[in-house]
Formats: C-alpha cells, structure tokens, sequence
C-alpha cells in the first residue's frame, strides 16, 4: 500500500474514509458497497462508490465512508485508466461477453499495423453511443431493462475524451488495449468502434480498471480483507443519553466517551434509544399536560437518529442535554446537520433549564412552535414509525 493507504492506520469511518477496492469479476459495484455496509452492522453508515464498474469488470472501485461520500461526485469526475482485451472478428449486442455473438467477420486483412494506426481515430475529444446494454436511465428505465425485453432504445451520442490509447499485444483474434480516458467513457462502445474501424467486427472481452484520478490499483483492498478488517474492529455498543452510568466506567458515557467512537455511535446508531433522565420526563409532563396546539413525539426515529422529542408538522426537534465534554458537543452538532438537512430545526435545553424551570422551557418550546411555518421538505423513509404521542 502507497502512503495515502496504508493498511496499519487508525481509520474514522464515519467521520469519513476513502478505501480502494479490487472488485472481482462478476460482482456489482452494488455488491461491494453492500458488504462493506453490512460489516459496519449493527451501526447504520453511508457508503457508497465513485463510478460504477460492469460485472463482468474487474479492478479499482472507490468506495467513501460517512462525510467522505459528499466528495463522491468529485472523485467519480477524475480520468480513469483501463486494461483489457477485444477480441475482433465478431460482435455481441452488449459489446462484452453478457450476450451471445450475433455476428462474425473476417480478420484476414488485419496486420499489426494496421490495428495500430487505427488507435489514432479515437484519440482527443470524440463522440460515442453508449451501448443499449447500460445502465443509463431514460424516462426513468434502465436501457438494459429495455433491451432485454428486445426493445428499441434511442442512443445519443455523449462527448468523452480519449487521452491514451495503446495495443500492448496482438494475438489475433484478441489484442490487449491501455486506455486513459474521461468520466463517462464506455469502454465496450470503444471495443464496438474500434471493430467497425478497422472492417471487421469486436467486443470486449476483459477488462479491468487500474487508476482513477491518483489513486491506483496496486493500493486497493481485496473486498473480504477489508470486511475482516471492519469486523475485527468492532465499535462498541451505542452510549446512553444523559450520562448514565455504566458499571465498569466511572462517570458514565458522556464524561469518558472515546473521541474516536463516540460520534460514530451518536450520529448513526438507531440503537440509541435510552431510558428517559429525570429532566427528559419531567419536561415531558409539561408537554403532555399543556398544549402547544401540536402533536409532539417522544423518542422518534428520525433517519438514523431518535429524537429526544419532535413536533414533525412543524419540523422542530427538543432536545435535552447534559452537560458533557468537547467530543460529545462535536457529536450533536453533526446530528443537527443530519437534521438540518431533513429540514428540521433543533433547539437544545440543559437539564438544569428543564429541571429548574420547567414551564418556562414549556412557554418557550410553545412560543417557537407558534413562529414557525408548517414543515415543507418531504419525510425521509421510516420517519413516521414509532414513538409515543400526545
């Protein structure tokens, strides 16, 4: 591994981490990304990866962690490097080896030269049609879906750049091939283009992804190295709210939380549902026994996250905190941001506030659930499941 990967390094998750993965042949990029999540279980974290590689590829697939997937887009932009081989003298309607050869071609003409001086076409700024076989979306279906069914799907022609473009072996029917090319590139339409370039026909036969950007195979992960790896670093189980105690940790959890897994945990974990402190219930008498004119929940789930309370109609989350160290505020201003984007508003009470003056806290909550509009952004999944009611 490069100094950018070492595979002895303290990683964060879910604070973000960007890993490179060999991915075998015949797994998805889906498949990756739903082990590696898998072996995060029973913590729920984002994962995902930066461009997608067919099935029948194999090679480099970044995969980003927690905050790392915001920069998802900017890694998929990067220049990719390839290696594979066509095999010419016949061409399948995927362009790859997913279907059956449909037609054959003669190769007598074919010298090594000439396949040579044929790369030459495809070289700078060119125009490609993605093969019928793809994933691209067209009135929101896939137009493999279409093709499959033996439809007739309209290509359109798509602007890519081709910056190296190499045959590194011809043994005829094959010729092995290096290419360095943009974003959007498919590989398959270059094997379908360089057959009809050179009269006869072609498809691609293998492939495999050897950079993207900086980042290189030679660095990657084999896929179950790295779920071992996850599994055998488990985190440990979700903290408590309010500084409750645990019985071989003085203090409790907030006093003495890991700084390295405490957001982790706080900001991802469903399973952080908690017995109520004596401030949570007795704010939770005010509100049960006043009425702010709106429905208000206890402990409600919220994407990956439970709510200390929540009035969704108006999208304002009630939280009750105690006080606690520099980790632990770090760790609630990160769920405010999940919130945040859910288009939740969250307004904080110590316990002391609640516990000292309960029903000006009430009067408070009431006064800002009066000011606000009704909650317009849409519910993520699952948001209206469980949590009591008033």
């Amino acid at each position: 591994m490069s100094e950018l990967h070492p595979k002895h390094k303290e990683f964060n998750f879910a604070e973000g981490e960007l890993l490179l993965v060999n991915k075998p042949y015949r797994w998805t990029s889906f498949d990756i990304v739903g082990k590696i999540r898998n072996a995060f279980k029973p913590l729920k974290l984002k994962v995902g990866h930066a461009g997608t590689l067919d099935p029948l590829a194999t090679g480099l697939l970044i995969v980003c962690t927690g905050k790392m997937t915001k920069q998802i887009d900017t890694f998929q932009a990067e220049e990719k490097e390839y290696t594979g081989t066509f095999t010419l003298g016949a061409t399948t309607p995927s362009y790859d080896m997913e279907t059956e050869v449909d037609q054959t071609f003669d190769n007598a003409h074919l010298s090594e030269q000439y396949l040579r001086d044929a790369c030459s076409q495809f070289m700078g700024d060119i125009q490609q049609y993605p093969p019928a076989h793809s994933a691209i979306k067209v009135n929101g279906e896939r137009l493999y879906e279409k093709a499959r069914r033996g439809e007739e799907v309209e290509l359109k022609a798509r602007n890519v750049t081709i910056k190296e473009f190499e045959l590194t072996r011809i043994e005829l029917p094959e010729v092995d091939f290096r290419v360095v090319c943009s974003k959007g590139t498919y590989i398959r339409s270059l094997a379908n283009d360089f057959g009809k370039a050179v009269n006869s026909g072609a498809y691609l036969s293998r492939l495999r992804r050897t950079r993207s950007g900086s980042f290189r195979i030679e660095d990657a992960w084999e896929v179950m190295e790295l779920v071992s790896l996850i599994r055998e670093k488990p985190l440990p189980n979700p903290p408590r709210e309010g500084g409750l105690q645990e019985p071989h940790q003085a203090g409790g959890y907030r006093e003495n939380a890991n700084p390295l897994s405490y957001e982790v945990l706080k900001g991802n974990s469903k399973a952080n549902r908690h017995s109520p402190t004596p401030a949570e219930n007795l704010l939770w008498e005010q509100l049960r026994h006043n009425s702010t004119g709106y429905k208000i929940r206890r402990q409600h789930v919220i994407d990956n996250y439970i709510t200390d309370f929540v009035c969704l109609q108006k999208g304002l989350v009630i939280e009750v905190d105690g006080g606690y160290h520099q980790n632990t505020i770090e760790a609630d201003n990160t769920r405010t941001e999940m919130l945040n984007h859910w288009g939740f508003e969250v307004v904080r009470f110590s316990n002391d506030e609640v516990l000292q003056s309960p029903q000006n806290v009430f009067e408070t909550i009431k006064q800002k659930i009066e000011s606000m509009p009704d909650r317009e952004k849409a519910l993520p999944t699952g948001e209206g499941l469980g949590g009591a009611s008033i």
